[in-house]
């Protein structure tokens, strides 16, 4: 009688342990899939992979105040309206008043100085093109202390292709190969908006290193001078950018123009009719890229912040209608990706530098 009622209490035990949910005895969880409402309570620790990611638990306490961007050009030119596009859109994003200042002076080097010596806070940024401020500080006569490298890169925002123009008015060229063919026996004056190493006459100086031509750039104040030497036929050509003529390519009035190529890897959105010089025979690049960029002692945190604001603004509709509207193409890079293109330009310069006359 004792034995059985031995055995009776020990199978009560192994039941009641059974009841209070001794692992031992449960079966795989895998075998089972729970409902999603029987997700682990908040005191049970979750697998470090299902873990909020830092950045998404940290929330940054800035801006607190508005933001200056330096625009190193006059106002009204492409790079201007570039940068004023991007302020618009941080603007929005960032919930404070972002302005452009314009900086002119010292090739450009007054509006990047200020930059390069601005706090780290994120409060003063610049506005930078390339290849024009690497030409900026190769050339020794300049005196340029700075490289790219002395800058935070942010984000590069635009891709604005080259195109080589003339006036159907005072030019005898209507093709590319008759302009071309005419430059390897004489000189031309191509209008440039800007001085030596501006994207501009970076690329008459590929076209003649590559094809024995004798181009000469103008190397006119600004965007506006070159145009009124095209128009008033005081320039065989002009070179410039996509968005400097797409709204006025194929006007008949006294602004008129014949594109003879876009040169880029591929044909333009905006003047898609228009042959890039590498189909017709001339393999040759060039292009205005503008970005935003910072001080040396930008918080990196506040860099990475910006990425990911700009980031969506690439994204945002309004954003891509206003760019069209301008003719400004978008190709963002960010970070690392827009100083590895940064240091491609400057490999390229380096190896024109004789060309350029920039001897040390």
């Amino acid at each position: 009688m004792k034995k059985l009622f031995a055995l009776a209490l020990a199978l009560a035990m192994t039941l009641a342990l059974v009841a209070c949910g001794g692992g031992s005895t449960s079966a795989p969880a895998a075998s089972t899939p729970a409902p999603a409402a029987s997700a682990p309570a908040a005191s049970t620790p979750a697998p470090a992979a299902s873990a909020p990611a830092a950045p998404e638990a940290k929330k940054l306490d800035w801006p607190k105040k508005d933001i200056s961007i330096v625009c190193p050009f006059k106002a009204g030119g492409a790079m201007d309206l570039s940068t004023r596009l991007t302020a618009k859109y941080l603007e929005k994003y960032l919930g404070v008043s972002v302005t452009v200042n314009n900086v002119e002076g010292g090739n450009n080097w007054v509006g990047y100085t200020q930059v390069n010596q601005a706090k780290g806070d994120g409060y003063l940024l610049g506005f930078a093109n390339y290849p024009g401020q690497v030409g900026g500080y190769l050339n020794p006569s300049a005196g340029v202390p700075l490289t790219y490298r002395d800058f935070t890169s942010i984000a590069d925002v635009v891709h604005d292709p080259n195109v080589l123009v003339v006036s159907p008015k005072y030019s005898p060229y209507k093709t590319l190969d008759e302009f071309m063919a005419a430059a390897k026996t004489q000189s031309l004056v191509v209008g440039t908006g800007g001085g030596a190493g501006s994207d501009d006459d970076v690329l008459i100086r590929k076209l003649n290193q590559q094809f024995g031509t004798q181009l000469v750039s103008g190397q006119n104040a600004n965007d506006a001078d070159a145009a009124a030497a095209l128009l008033g036929g005081h320039i065989d050509a002009r070179c410039c950018n996509v968005s400097n003529i797409y709204k006025n390519y194929k006007s008949t009035g006294d602004d008129a123009v014949i594109v003879l190529a876009v040169f880029d890897s591929e044909r333009s959105d905006f003047i898609p009719d228009i042959a890039t010089g590498k189909e017709l025979g001339y393999d040759v690049s060039g292009s205005s890229d503008r970005g935003l960029i910072g001080p040396p002692s930008l918080d990196p945190e506040i860099t990475a912040y910006l990425i990911d604001v700009l980031k969506q603004v690439e994204q945002d509709p309004d954003f891509q209608n206003d760019a069209k509207e301008q003719g400004m193409g978008i190709h963002m890079l960010f970070g690392d990706e827009f100083a590895n293109y940064i240091l491609s330009v400057e490999d390229t310069m380096k190896g024109m530098m004789v060309d350029f006359g920039w001897t040390k």
